[in-house]
């Protein structure tokens, strides 16, 4: 989404919002990734007693956070309405960190080191990680979004790198479908939430670090154009 469209999508937001925040009070959209999460589990036990396919996602592995991760508005603020909740000071102050390496990779695609930055800080810069993901771990993942909770493989994790590097040889990795299909009914709550709350669904879709810059209100967003 370029930064006109960042604007816009901003704009309405700020402008619609007031009942949608009324919304995310009951936290609605926790509730739907209950309902995911437990399809989700119940189609993976399925596919393993019926089909002997098994998922080979675990804890440790991470490459997917390496691909655009687009999200909506309602988990935004959900997930910022967590990071508010569980996060100390300091742990904030390295996520804006992240984000803001996110959004310099993204504005000027630099895949080389930056000299000025340490390790740490030159791995998010050059990598294109997810912002949440700390020492190879989602820092938020109980409300890591639905694109994230409704993907699982069946082939190696390591697969997920290649899968957005143009040059690599190796096979992409192998996407177990039927969790989208057992899960979409419940994830197609969302959008009715945020359509009912007067907001348009399409133009509140935005790559997660874009969500997080503004809703955290930090200094290096996309700052909307008002004429």
């Amino acid at each position: 989404m370029d930064a006109e469209a960042v604007a816009k999508c901003t704009t309405e937001v700020n402008n619609q919002s007031s009942d949608f925040l009324t919304l995310q009070q009951e936290n609605p959209v926790r509730l739907v990734y209950s309902a995911v999460d437990a399809a989700a589990n119940s189609e993976l036990h399925r596919l393993c007693v019926e089909e002997g396919v098994v998922a080979t996602c675990k804890s440790g592995c991470f490459e997917c956070c390496g691909q655009h991760i687009l999200t909506n508005i309602a988990e935004a603020r959900a997930l910022t309405q967590y990071i508010h909740q569980e996060f100390t000071l300091e742990q904030i102050e390295a996520l804006r960190i992240r984000t803001e390496l996110w959004h310099k990779w993204d504005n000027k695609r630099l895949h080389r080191l930056h000299k000025s930055l340490d390790p740490e800080q030159n791995f998010f810069y050059t990598h294109n990680y997810c912002p949440m993901l700390v020492d190879g771990e989602c820092s938020a993942y109980a409300v890591r979004p639905l694109i994230c909770r409704r993907h699982f493989v069946s082939s190696d994790p390591t697969a997920c790198h290649p899968f957005y590097d143009p040059e690599s040889k190796e096979d992409d990795p192998e996407s177990i479908k039927s969790i989208l299909t057992v899960t979409n009914h419940f994830s197609s709550r969302i959008k009715d939430l945020i359509e009912k709350s007067g907001l348009n669904f399409c133009r509140s879709i935005m790559l997660l670090p874009h969500w997080l810059a503004i809703e955290m209100n930090w200094d290096f967003t996309i700052s909307p154009k008002m004429d």
